[in-house]
């Protein structure tokens, strides 16, 4: 059984090389020299890529430097300019807050009308 295999394994083989053969559309000089040139595109386009990544790893080597030469410096600046804020605000907003104040008390005071006495005279002659 197994001379049996074998033996097919070895016609099948030959079939199908020989079927290869007669159906290739270029002869071996050819089929090697597109391999070839394939091949070198390959190469030439690996070491581009390779050449890339170099240029890319030193330009983001390169931003991360100057990004931690001016983000504390950047950070520095925004510091003094909330601190600059909040020292020009502070009194604006306590004298906001005392007009809104004011204003409430004047509302209040327009809100309630004066109240009139039950037990004057002039009042229980008209009822």
């Amino acid at each position: 059984m197994l001379k049996s295999f074998l033996k097919g394994l070895v016609v099948g083989s030959v079939a199908g090389g020989v079927g290869t053969l007669l159906t290739v559309p270029r002869s071996g000089n050819e089929t090697r020299a597109k391999l070839a040139q394939e091949l070198d595109v390959a190469t030439q386009t690996t070491l581009e890529l390779n050449n890339s990544l170099t240029n890319f790893k030193k330009a983001l080597q390169t931003t991360q430097q100057t990004a931690q030469a001016i983000i504390p410096a950047f950070t520095a600046g925004l510091e003094q300019d909330i601190t600059d804020f909040k020292f020009q605000a502070e009194p604006r907003i306590a004298q906001i807050k005392d007009q809104v104040k004011t204003l409430s008390e004047h509302v209040a005071v327009l809100a309630d009308p004066p109240l009139q006495n039950a037990d004057t005279p002039e009042h229980s002659k008209e009822n």
